[in-house]
C-alpha cells in the first residue's frame, strides 16, 4: 500500500511542479519545503523554507517522527520549491500536493488522497514556501 501511495504522490508531484523557465522563478531565490507521512501513527511532518531540498526532507521526516509517538518510521513523501504545500490523511493513507497557493496545494492533496482506499481524507498541515 505505502509503494502505491509513493507512486501517486510521484505523478502527483510531476504534475504540479513550478515552471522552471519564467522569469519571475528565475530571480527568486530558491526555497524549498517537503512532506513527511508515519503509515503506523498516520502523524505527519511538513517544512518550508529551506535553502536545500535536503535539508527541507530532512526537517519534515523530524517534525513527523516527533508527532509519531515512538513510532519514528516517517518517510519523505514529496518536496518542492517556490510553492505552498499541504498533506491529508484518510484512512488510507496520506496525499500531498503544491500548487501557487495554500487552497491550491489542499485541493491537490485532498484529491491524491481520496484516490486511496478508506476516504474521509483531511487537510493536516500546509505551509508555503517564500
Amino acid at each position: 500500500m505505502l509503494q502505491k501511495l509513493f507512486s501517486k504522490l510521484v505523478v502527483l508531484t510531476a504534475l504540479t511542479l513550478p515552471t522552471f523557465g519564467s522569469t519571475e522563478v528565475a530571480k527568486a531565490q530558491n526555497t524549498y519545503g517537503a512532506t513527511a507521512y508515519s503509515p503506523t501513527s498516520d502523524a505527519t511532518g511538513i517544512s518550508w523554507d529551506y535553502a536545500t531540498e535536503k535539508e527541507a526532507l530532512k526537517a519534515a521526516v523530524a517534525v513527523c517522527n516527533k508527532q509519531s509517538e515512538g513510532a519514528n518510521d516517517c518517510k519523505a513523501l514529496t518536496s518542492n520549491s517556490n510553492n505552498c504545500g499541504a498533506i491529508a490523511v484518510g484512512k488510507g493513507g496520506a496525499g500531498a500536493g503544491w500548487g501557487e497557493d495554500k487552497a491550491a496545494a489542499e485541493a491537490q492533496a485532498l484529491a491524491g488522497c481520496s484516490e486511496l482506499e478508506g476516504g474521509k481524507c483531511k487537510v493536516q498541515l500546509s505551509a508555503c514556501n517564500n
